[in-house]
């Protein structure tokens, strides 16, 4: 275990200084707001303070350790400010660490779209921000999502590869299309219903909307997902939820909605 211990002061290790940066992938930039004392085997943590937006409006903490937290995001609410919404995910994690005494703001890792549910994965700790970035860049962090399609689908470990590029002629949507990036998801049926499916997709690849563009390339569009063909059933949101995050320690399931309850 390189860390013996870490608090939001400082890092006591068990190797060496370099060895600790090159783990967690810290720049010459960072090094400057470190001050390292190899005889006593601790780096102490010297970072600027930052304008961040805070709102306490209630958030689910689903899991929390030193580096890391997991929280539940409702439909119709953004992950990141986008200048004209100040309520966010990110706003209410940080107004919860806020009311804890908690020494440094929260930054969202990866994001989900507004209306989709479910966990969100946050760096708590600046000193690890560029390590989790550089997992999700790099496919680490396993991501499952759960869907409520339309029709009947039988997917036992499908693999849908396809090339996603923005639409020119909507900025809002994205398409398949020859020179886009390639984007790969392992689709799997868990239940049959009446008129629709819940599934379960793994993410390999992080592309905007990926799993709405496949889901409708499939001729099965995500239910109220109207950009993409979905049929509107309810006023319960893009019947999409981020499902399962698995990274290091963290091994997370998010709790069952209400809205996708079918008979």
């Amino acid at each position: 275990m390189l860390i013996k211990n870490i608090n939001e002061n400082y890092m006591r290790y068990t190797t060496t200084s370099q060895e600790i940066f090159e783990t967690f992938c810290i720049s010459k930039t960072h090094k400057k707001h470190l001050k390292i004392d190899e005889e006593k085997k601790t780096i102490y943590f010297n970072y600027p303070e930052k304008d961040i937006e805070i709102n306490y409006e209630p958030v689910d903490i689903l899991y929390e350790n030193t580096f890391l937290i997991v929280a539940f995001k409702p439909p119709f609410l953004l992950v990141h400010d986008d200048g004209n919404n100040q309520d966010t995910l990110q706003a209410r994690v940080n107004g919860y660490l806020q009311l804890n005494q908690s020494k440094y703001p929260a930054q969202a890792i990866h994001r989900i779209d507004y209306e989709t549910s479910g966990l969100v994965l946050f760096c708590k700790h600046p000193f690890f921000q560029a390590y989790c970035d550089k997992n999700m860049e790099e496919h680490h962090i396993k991501k499952e999502y759960i869907a409520l399609v339309q029709g009947h689908t039988n997917y036992k470990n499908k693999k849908i590869i396809s090339n996603i590029a923005r639409d020119r002629h909507n900025a809002k949507k994205m398409i398949i299309h020859p020179n886009g990036k390639e984007s790969v998801s392992i689709f799997n049926t868990l239940k049959n219903y009446k008129d629709c499916s819940l599934i379960q997709v793994t993410i390999l690849t992080g592309r905007k909307h990926q799993i709405r563009v496949q889901c409708a390339s499939l001729n099965h569009p995500i239910l109220n997902d109207s950009l993409y063909g979905g049929k509107k059933i309810d006023n319960t949101g893009l019947l999409l939820q981020s499902h399962h995050i698995q990274f290091n320690d963290v091994d997370i399931t998010c709790p069952q909605e209400k809205r996708f309850i079918r008979k």
